[in-house]
């Protein structure tokens, strides 16, 4: 049991610890945040201003329809390959990770493509033909699609 005549630092008695009153002071405590909430979002409703989204960087630039469609077939792909385990675009650029032979490990391939030609440029750590038959499904599925529209 706790001694009622404890002593904190500054010499003060210390009451002993209270379920209840631990309870309704994190109660409190939500409850604190939860309004200053809500006062935040109606200062910025009042103010017109505009909070950016959480998942876009402020200077990030929007894509071009071309970039998006080739975001889409690039990860159509990937999803069409064993061997790739992600990808990331950035405009005509991809970096792809692909799964080793022996499937534990990864390694990484950096493409250019040309949106012009859909040919590209490859950068792999050692000769791979994963990466050669990746990049070249990429450059005919966009060049369907660019004969299409």
């Amino acid at each position: 049991m706790p001694d009622q005549n404890a002593r904190n630092e500054d010499g003060g008695s210390t009451p002993p610890a209270d379920g209840a009153a631990l309870s309704m002071l994190k109660g409190a405590a939500a409850v604190a945040a939860i309004a200053a909430g809500l006062l935040i979002k109606a200062a910025v409703k009042r103010s017109g201003t505009r909070v950016a989204e959480p998942d876009r960087s402020p200077g990030a630039r929007n894509l071009t329809p071309e970039e998006i469609e080739f975001d889409a077939i690039v990860r159509a792909v990937a999803e069409s390959s064993f061997k790739v385990r992600s990808v990331v675009t950035n405009g005509f650029n991809v970096e792809a990770r692909f799964r080793s032979n022996s499937g534990r490990g990864t390694w990484t391939a950096s493409f250019v493509f040309d949106p012009e030609t859909w040919t590209y440029d490859c950068w792999v750590p050692y000769g791979a033909n994963a990466p050669r038959f990746f990049g070249n499904e990429v450059s005919r599925r966009m060049r369907e699609a660019a004969a299409a529209d």
